[in-house]
């Protein structure tokens, strides 16, 4: 019983350090960090996850390299629609690979990421600060800018599956009320208005089996004094 006590608590002091790792309750959520972690790991052949997410994009190299690689497709969207509208010329240019977290020159790479994701036209709402990464201020806040380049790129042409069923959707929705504009583009992307989430009706059919057992049973607790076999019978 012991160990079973312990194993328990080890598991919910994980789970619960998962959560708190992006500062969100809903464990909903953070399956569109997982979307993320699987479509940016696709394009750069990076094993990303969760856990690592944050730590391997932090001086911003990877960010600038995911820049990179999505505009190539920006490019082709530009040369096939005439009508495209203004959209970066180039990815980020001499960022630092190989530089501290906390460093300028990692810094400097974040700017030049977000200075790169306002010329894809990522929302101003949807643009971490800084410091939200750099000094983990709001990790939530840098998912939710990845996901908006993430459906620019998906706009521009390039595959994405970065959509949310109803109940996740929901939860975003949540996270809009709670915090204002800066999830904004996520929760309108994700069906505009809050869904419904499917109801279900808990009440029997009158001709359902559970329910023909509910009125032999109704009719057992209004007559003590008849056999049950006999009601049952009927």
């Amino acid at each position: 019983p012991f160990r079973v006590w312990c194993s328990v608590v080890c598991s919910s002091v994980l789970s619960s350090g998962i959560n708190a790792e992006y500062g969100v309750k809903d464990e909903r959520m953070l399956v569109m960090v997982d979307k993320l972690c699987v479509w940016m790991g696709g394009i750069l052949d990076e094993k990303l996850n969760r856990e690592n997410l944050i730590p391997q994009i932090r001086n911003g190299a990877l960010m600038c390299k995911l820049a990179s690689e999505i505009q190539v497709s920006v490019d082709e969207y530009v040369g096939k629609n005439d009508e495209a509208g203004p959209l970066p010329k180039r990815g980020p240019q001499n960022f630092s690979e190989s530089c501290g977290n906390r460093s300028m020159e990692a810094r400097e790479n974040v700017m030049k990421f977000l200075t790169w994701s306002r010329e894809l036209r990522v929302p101003e709402s949807s643009i971490f600060s800084p410091d939200d990464l750099l000094k983990l201020k709001g990790k939530m806040n840098v998912v939710n800018t990845l996901l908006a380049v993430a459906r620019r790129a998906k706009e521009c042409g390039m595959a994405a599956d970065i959509d949310a069923p109803p109940k996740i959707a929901n939860a975003f929705k949540g996270l809009e009320e709670k915090f204002g504009k800066k999830f904004e583009h996520t929760a309108t992307a994700f069906g505009g208005q809050k869904q419904a989430l499917k109801e279900t009706d808990m009440k029997l059919s009158s001709t359902s089996p559970w329910k023909i057992v509910q009125q032999k049973i109704d009719l057992i607790l209004q007559l003590p004094g008849k056999p049950a076999y006999e009601i049952f019978r009927a």
